[in-house]
Formats: C-alpha cells, structure tokens, sequence
C-alpha cells in the first residue's frame, strides 16, 4: 500500500503523457490544421460564399468546443494583412445567438424561461454566447438554428463590406472598438446578423407544453 501510493499515480501520469504525445496529440494537431486550413479557404471564396458558410456553422463549433483555437487565424491575419477579418465574423455569430435568445424572450409565456433568456440574450451581445446557447438556445433547437443562420447572414455582410478588425479578443457590441476604421459596416453587420436570428427565431419558437395540458 506504501508503494501503491506514489507509483500508481506516477506510472499512470507517465503512460497518459507518453501517449498523448505519441498518439493524441499528433491527430489532434493534424485535425486542427485541417480545421483551420478549410476555413481560410472557404473565406477566400467569391461573394462571400465561404464566409456564409463559416458564419452558418461557427456556433455548433463552440458547442463542440474547437472554438478555443480559432485564435490562431486571428494572429495569422494580423501578422499577414494588419488586420483580422475572422474577428468580425465570429462576432457576428455570437450576436446571432443573442438575438434569436433575445426572441425566445419576447415569444415565451413562462417566466422561468424568460428569466433566463433575457440576461443570457444580453451577454451573447457582449461577446459571452455559452449561456445563450446552452441555456436557452440549443434547449429548444430551433432558436440554435435561427442563430446560425444569422450568423451566416452576419459573416456575408462582412464578407461584402470587407469588415476587419484591427486586433483580436472582444466580440459583440464592444468589438466595434477593434473596427473603429469601419464603424458603420461593424454596426450594419450587427443589425443584419441581430435581427436575422431574431426574426427566424420568432417565427419558429413555441412554448413546450406542459405536463398538465398534455394529459
């Protein structure tokens, strides 16, 4: 027992780290170069096509997690072109959830629901998405699929107005402090990917009914 106390530990942390860097953690990186690779190439396609797509699908990768890395391409453009214009377009995702969050608070008449939507709308618009998405949003799916495709709608204004941040980190309403040089675009791409998600979401959401009324 004496030595079980000390070598269990250390012999599993030895294997699990000989592992990880033998096995995991070489796909890993080649999955997440691959990752990154489809993104810049979808982004230099024509009439903002690829950033459509990229916007239509940023969000599942924030449920997914694999988000954590798209700082990477920032830094990328930024060291290449001055400027990132991935930054505007995950922007536009995130506020997309807030407004289709925003619109399950004006539909539903439960006011649990309400309670949380609301402050969870408000924080998707100041760039923090998780609690729209997991709290509200993806509950309810469909709200989830109205923010993506305001996302989407969001990433093609950008796309078309050549939206650009000038550095990397904030998203949503305080994100137009990274693109000062173009606040009318910022603010344009915030309206469209808002109020997209917002209409979707509207549309399509519908209270779930209760227990008592089922029976």
């Amino acid at each position: 027992e004496m030595f079980d106390l000390f070598v269990t530990p250390l012999v599993s942390v030895f294997v699990t780290v000989l592992v990880t860097l033998i096995a995991v953690g070489p796909v890993f990186v080649w999955a997440e170069n691959a990752v990154l690779g489809l993104i810049q190439a979808l982004l230099t396609l024509p009439f903002g096509i690829g950033s459509f797509i990229v916007g239509l699908f940023y969000a599942p990768t924030v449920v997914t997690g694999i988000h954590q890395m798209y700082t990477a391409i920032d830094l990328g453009q930024l060291a290449q072109y001055g400027v990132t214009y991935w930054l505007p377009i995950a922007s536009a995702a995130n506020i997309a959830q807030g407004g289709a969050a925003l619109a399950v608070t004006f539909k539903t008449h439960d006011a649990k629901i309400k309670g949380l939507a609301l402050p969870s709308a408000l924080s998707a618009f100041m760039g923090i998405t998780e609690p729209a998405i997991f709290g509200v949003n993806l509950r309810f799916f469909k709200p989830f699929i109205a923010g993506c495709i305001g996302g989407g709608c969001g990433a093609l204004v950008c796309a078309l107005t050549s939206l650009a941040a000038s550095g990397t980190g904030v998203t949503g309403i305080f994100g137009i402090l990274l693109c000062l040089a173009q606040p009318v675009q910022y603010a344009i791409m915030f309206a469209v990917a808002a109020l997209v998600s917002f209409g979707v979401s509207f549309v399509l959401y519908k209270d779930e009914p209760k227990a008592s009324e089922q029976a």
